[in-house]
C-alpha cells in the first residue's frame, strides 16, 4: 500500500529527521479527500476533463508520497475519464475512496 523506500528517499533528499515528511503526510491526509471530492463533483457533472485532471493530480501526489495503491487506482480513474466511460470511472472512484482512507490511516500510524 505504501512504498516506504520512497519515503526514505524523500527524507534522505531533504536531510530530514522526520519532521518534514510528517508535515507532507499531514498535508496529503488533508488534500487527498479534497481531490476526491473534486473528482466526484466532476463525475456528477459529467465533466470528464475535470475528472481526469483531478485523478491525475491525486495520482502524482500519491506516487511522490509512496502511496502506490492510490496512485495506481487514480491512474485507472484518469484513463476511464479520458475514455469518457462514466460507469467505469464511478467504479474506480469508489475503490479509490477506500484506498485513500486506508492509506491515510496507515500514514497516521507511521513513525519516523
Amino acid at each position: 500500500m505504501i512504498d516506504e523506500t520512497i519515503l526514505a528517499r524523500l527524507r534522505a533528499s531533504m536531510s530530514d529527521d522526520g519532521t518534514i515528511v510528517r508535515q507532507l503526510i499531514d498535508m496529503y491526509a488533508k488534500d487527498s479527500p479534497k481531490q476526491l471530492a473534486n473528482a466526484a463533483a466532476a463525475l456528477e457533472r459529467n465533466e470528464m476533463d475535470a475528472l481526469a485532471r483531478a485523478a491525475h493530480s491525486l495520482k502524482s501526489t500519491s506516487a511522490s508520497m509512496g502511496a502506490t495503491v492510490v496512485s495506481g487506482l487514480a491512474l485507472e480513474l484518469e484513463g476511464h475519464a479520458r475514455q469518457n466511460d462514466a460507469v467505469r470511472a464511478a467504479e474506480a472512484l469508489a475503490r479509490l475512496r477506500t484506498a485513500v482512507s486506508d492509506t491515510v490511516a496507515v500514514f497516521a500510524k507511521m513513525t519516523f
